[in-house]
């Protein structure tokens, strides 16, 4: 059960394809790591930002047309996903099954389409058809809309997403890694949270989030 929770989480907050978070190896989840926040890195981040960097774990993982796609982690998520990895014998996986979301006593993984379905139902929604993967991937593309987010967002934001894009520019600025976990992390607890609409016209160097658990929120503008 706890597999299977944990692996919902993970396709509806990061809106990630449900096969692709499905198929995570646990070598995956092993080499997670933070942003270095270290010299001109750190001096290019507001303190909020520099606190979603600490707040949420980068990883990656194969997507569509064997490029590298990202997953982000919080805290609650890591903490579900390193139980899973100590308990993996005890819950009878074996050692020869190499993914993240195995199934006992086999050396398939979970179905994320299942999960999300499970869930779905068991949660009250009056549109449980509604929850899928390929459906909030259209929702937050749609959503960021509302957001005032500059040529180079949009590209960040549809990288992470695994989408296709007419001309991928690099921010140059800071790493991918850094850019992921300091700026994109706010549009994806934005979303979660059901709070988009607050941020209407801005960009997102123009909201600040509070990652603590709490979810107090302000928007401000960095001048």
């Amino acid at each position: 059960m706890l597999a299977k929770v944990t692996l919902t989480q993970l396709i509806l907050f990061n809106r990630r394809r449900e096969g692709e978070v499905s198929k995570m190896r646990l070598s995956s989840f092993e080499s997670r790591h933070t942003a270095d926040l270290q010299g001109d890195v750190a001096q290019a981040l507001s303190e909020m930002e520099k606190a979603l960097c600490h707040h949420f774990t980068r990883i990656e993982i194969p997507g569509k047309r064997g490029r590298k796609v990202p997953i982000l982690l919080s805290p609650c998520m890591q903490k579900a996903m390193e139980i899973l990895t100590e308990k993996r014998a005890e819950c009878g996986v074996t050692p020869e099954n190499f993914y993240m979301f195995a199934r006992p006593a086999a050396l398939s993984h979970f179905r994320g389409s299942d999960c999300i379905r499970l869930y779905a139902r068991e949660c009250g929604a009056k549109h449980p058809e509604a929850l899928s993967s390929t459906r909030l991937r259209k929702h937050v593309a749609t959503l960021s809309r509302v957001l005032n987010l500059s040529d180079t967002e949009m590209d960040q934001l549809a990288d992470f997403l695994g989408h296709d894009i007419r001309v991928h520019r690099q921010y140059y600025r800071l790493p991918e890694g850094t850019l992921q976990l300091a700026k994109l992390s706010k549009l994806f607890v934005a979303l979660e949270q059901g709070r988009m609409a607050e941020f209407r016209g801005r960009s997102l160097e123009e909201i600040s989030i509070d990652p603590d658990g709490k979810y107090h929120w302000t928007s401000v503008s960095r001048d």
